[in-house]
């Protein structure tokens, strides 16, 4: 998971919460490596692979979990089995 460099540190905040939310998430933390999550102006932006929707339907509850109220687009493809 990859946070870019910000000088916002409530952006940092934000996205350390996220990636610590993923990563010990029971179903997503092994997948917390294809997912890419950063901060284009005022949304997060989420980017990767999972392996289903369900999991993918899964990433939005998670950050929220995380305290994050910043508008949240889910960009996660679904891998073709």
């Amino acid at each position: 998971m990859d946070i870019p460099s910000q000088s916002n540190s409530g952006a940092n905040r934000s996205l350390k919460r996220i990636q610590s939310m993923i990563r010990v998430h029971e179903r997503l933390g092994a997948y917390a490596t294809r997912l890419q999550v950063s901060v284009e102006n005022t949304a997060i932006i989420l980017r990767g692979t999972l392996p289903n929707q369900e999991l993918r339907s899964e990433l939005v509850p998670t950050i929220r979990q995380a305290g994050v109220l910043w508008q949240i687009k889910n960009r996660v493809d679904v891998a073709a089995s």
